[in-house]
């Protein structure tokens, strides 16, 4: 016996809608067991029914024992490699958004750093409405500026119905009394109380590298601010603060910055940083040396190379 496509359809969505089990089903169109169950085969066949099973993130538990272990972290997600560079990157950002958005249920503050993965991370962010959460801008704008006519914080809190605070201002001056002369402004005041009661940051890592790419921070500031560092002395940099392999921050560079404090950045308990390129592997460790990080979000590749670099020390 044949069945029609709409008799597929209907069996299908009693079967799977309806939640109506075979025997329902046989019942209440008189046929057998057989031709009901033949008839859902056959509407999976003729694409009547289409099956999307949307699989969570597959994670390795023994690097992630292992890293939290090795660096005292509270929270290590590391994922499993997939097919191509695009998907481990993709999968790394929409996982992060959710473990993300998932500690933000309890949060008031929380801070953002910016770059393209952290928008990556907020457009991941699933639409909800929380009116008494605040995304607080951390640092301020490196001077290339991105263009953007949204502060990364905006953005967030359009995502997520939430209200956010901006910091107008550089991320370094070179300039001492600059920082002073911008932290008594009313405007920084009040993001200073905000920095003294955050409850979750999210940061991304950069490097020097990616510093000179801009090439108006690296003519006009580079000199400036690294004069006195060598540059291969610089693993990574993190709330706008490069830091060494060993993980040690400059403080001749962090007193330059305009924004959150170190301080106030070691008091908030859960601090995030989200690694999605095998070419920060090296960043990283220094990153998780310095015991800026409590919860780390990568996979499996990265973990990898980061660890086969920490054994490259040993025998260098």
């Amino acid at each position: 016996m044949q069945l029609s496509n709409d008799q597929l359809a209907n069996i299908a969505h009693d079967y799977y809608i309806s939640k109506l089990n075979i025997a329902e089903i046989s019942a209440k169109y008189s046929l057998s067991r057989y031709l009901i169950d033949k008839a859902l085969v056959d509407a999976e066949n003729t694409g009547i029914v289409q099956i999307n099973i949307r699989e969570g993130a597959k994670r390795n538990s023994s690097l992630e024992t292992l890293f939290r272990q090795k660096f005292d972290l509270k929270e290590a997600f590391i994922l499993k490699k997939l097919e191509t560079k695009n998907q481990d990157s993709e999968k790394i950002v929409s996982f992060a958004a959710e473990q993300i958005q998932s500690y933000m249920q309890s949060c008031e503050n929380v801070g953002l750093t910016w770059g393209t993965t952290m928008l990556d991370i907020i457009n991941s962010f699933t639409d909800t409405k929380n009116e008494k959460l605040n995304f607080v801008q951390l640092v301020g704008y490196p001077l290339h500026g991105s263009g953007r006519k949204s502060p990364l914080e905006q953005v967030a809190a359009n995502q997520c119905g939430a209200h956010f605070q901006a910091l107008p201002a550089p991320l370094y001056a070179t300039n001492p009394d600059l920082v002073k002369l911008i932290k008594q402004e009313p405007f920084y005041k009040l993001l200073d109380e905000r920095y003294n009661h955050m409850d979750l940051l999210v940061a991304t890592l950069g490097t020097l590298q990616a510093f000179e790419e801009e090439s108006f921070m690296h003519r006009q500031y580079e000199n400036l601010l690294f004069r006195d560092i060598r540059r291969d002395n610089i693993a990574g940099m993190i709330f706008g603060r490069p830091y060494d392999h060993e993980g040690h921050f400059f403080s001749a560079i962090t007193d330059k910055i305009v924004g959150i404090s170190d301080q106030q950045i070691v008091r908030t308990p859960v601090r995030f940083v989200v690694v999605n390129s095998r070419f920060k592997a090296g960043a990283l460790i220094g990153a998780l040396r310095s015991g800026i990080v409590t919860h780390l979000v990568t996979n499996e590749i990265i973990a990898e190379r980061a660890l086969q670099l920490l054994e490259d020390e040993k025998h260098s």
